[in-house]
């Protein structure tokens, strides 16, 4: 099978294609034939060797985020079927043809998520319910996001709209369509949000990726708030709740959470490119990370998976 590793640290040109046996389900787990797998900021910082909190042995294949099919049964495994078609949070390792993973890390994936939002969600996904889940919030409560137009944000406005939580969105004005359609009460770029009343807000999320909007987060959370930051940031403290994202809920709790809200409400992320299965696909994808301009989320698709999605989706909930 093919794997997209790196045995160096460098740019997105040290990676290259790796052939390995295909790996076998334990019992527990399922083996997965990827259909496509989402590129993450921290897929680009593995590469450029800035991840020393847990050092890796070469060669490392990145990868969080995988919609498959199952291909194989591990011993015990009956809540899965050969063919199901889930989606699949893992630490790393996506970036593969073929994956194992426990079925807690797994999820089928219900026609209401096209293949590549299903490619794209699981770590964005997960971040935004475990921030909504640390809030504790309810209907009516009334939540500021900062950095709304990108993944983590964009799921956390459908995740709070489908809690009858009033989103004020902060983000740049190509986001803000969007950010409409998805529900948000107010839109606002950066500019109008400095115009806003200060210290007005009981709960302030900013989950822009280098932190750099914290100043703004501090000037609108209302004394005795909840400021929320994602970025591995300090954040000086104030006469507020100073929280940070520092651990992710339950794996299996919050894809059913996600899949639930997709089903009742809708939930969908935008796609910045679709790009082929190959090691030229994934360098290409993380080039565009390096320079910023990804307009979305980026996916690494089997080149079949939206043509068959048809076939595909008569395993599908």
């Amino acid at each position: 099978m093919k794997r997209f590793g790196f045995d160096h640290f460098g740019s997105p040109r040290v990676f290259n294609l790796i052939n390995a046996q295909a790996p076998q389900p334990k019992a527990g787990q399922v083996q997965l034939e990827v259909l496509g797998f989402g590129l993450n900021p921290y897929d680009a910082s593995l590469r450029r060797g800035e991840q020393t909190a847990r050092p890796l042995k070469f060669p490392i294949v990145p990868g969080s985020d995988v919609v498959g099919r199952v291909s194989a049964l591990g011993e015990g495994v009956d809540d899965f079927q050969l063919g199901d078609v889930v989606i699949n949070y893992r630490p790393i390792g996506g970036y593969s043809e073929f994956v194992t993973a426990s079925t807690s890390k797994i999820i089928k994936k219900p026609t209401a998520i096209s293949f590549m939002t299903a490619a794209a969600l699981p770590l964005v996904g997960i971040a935004a319910f475990s921030i909504l889940n640390q809030l504790d919030l309810h209907q009516h409560d009334r939540l500021v996001i900062i950095g709304a137009g990108g993944g983590v944000g964009s799921i956390l406005v459908q995740l709070a709209k489908a809690q009858g939580v009033h989103v004020v969105a902060i983000a740049s004005l190509a986001h803000h369509d969007q950010l409409k359609a998805l529900g948000a009460d107010v839109i606002l770029d950066d500019v109008e949000a400095q115009a806003l009343q200060s210290h007005h807000y009981p709960n302030v999320v900013n989950v822009r990726f280098n932190g750099a909007t914290t100043p703004l987060a501090q000037r609108l959370v209302t004394s005795g708030g909840k400021l929320l930051t994602s970025a591995y940031v300090d954040v000086p403290d104030g006469d507020y709740q100073n929280l940070h994202l520092t651990k992710l809920a339950p794996t299996d709790v919050a894809l059913a959470a996600l899949m639930t809200t997709a089903r009742s409400w809708g939930l969908t992320m935008t796609i910045g490119e679709s790009l082929p299965f190959t090691v030229e696909g994934v360098r290409h994808g993380h080039e565009l990370m390096e320079a910023g301009n990804t307009g979305g989320k980026l996916v690494v698709m089997q080149p079949d998976t939206v043509l068959n999605a048809a076939h595909l989706n008569r395993n599908l909930l």
